[in-house]
């Protein structure tokens, strides 16, 4: 099974630096290791969604909570997630659902549906990810390492470009870009919610496709 550790000694390689035994070992190398692979991964998932980095829970009602916006129930957001959830829902098996009645409110969502469900980015193990992703992290982990570890900044620099592609590419560019690209293939091709949950559209295939709005 691939560990985060195999990745980050490979970066580790790659800028120049000494080896690491155990991410959580207690030292100062291991510590600047494991904060440069979490904030690199973050970032990274950041630039793009990518889909073997989605996740659809279903959320847990606070029991007895009481809302001031006006909605019936608060539910938690999972603690692991990444951000805002991508999308909230009352139907998980229709990913076309059009449904925007709730808010959201710090760590919770508050809405009147139940149950309740949303797919959030969260941090999945290195086996999940697609090859190139792997590959554009080991070189984005190893520009950060440079300069943390090697102060060798134009090497950093490098490295950089090399994950990322120019400034001008804002993130997207170089190694970055092929696995955005190679994540596209992975994407079901969805129908235009615009289109596929008109009324009249819906009227027209016998009705089922329509589920209006709360």
């Amino acid at each position: 099974m691939l560990e985060p550790v195999t990745l980050a000694n490979e970066a580790c390689a790659m800028a120049g630096a000494n080896p690491v035994q155990n991410l959580d070992a207690e030292t100062s190398t291991a510590a600047s290791v494991k904060l440069a692979y979490d904030r690199t991964q973050g970032f990274m998932l950041g630039v793009h969604p990518f889909t073997w980095a989605k996740s659809t829970r279903q959320l847990s009602r606070r029991a007895g909570a009481q809302p001031f916006t006006g909605f019936l129930y608060v539910f938690d957001l999972p603690a692991d997630r990444i951000g805002p959830p991508i999308r909230v829902t009352d139907d998980a098996s229709d990913p076309l659902r059009s449904f925007t009645s709730y808010l959201l409110e710090t760590d919770t969502v508050h809405a009147s549906a139940e149950p309740l469900y949303a797919q959030i980015l969260y941090l999945p193990p290195p086996r999940l990810w697609s090859a190139p992703f792997r590959q554009c992290f080991v070189t984005a982990l190893a520009a950060s390492l440079a300069l943390s570890l090697k102060r060798n900044r134009t090497l950093a620099q490098d490295l950089t470009i090399q994950a990322f592609g120019t400034p001008q590419e804002r993130n997207r560019g170089g190694q970055m870009a092929v696995a955005i690209a190679a994540d596209s293939y992975a994407t079901p091709a969805l129908d235009n919610p615009a289109v596929t949950h008109d009324p009249l559209t819906s009227a027209w295939r016998g009705g089922e496709t329509w589920r209006g709005q709360r």
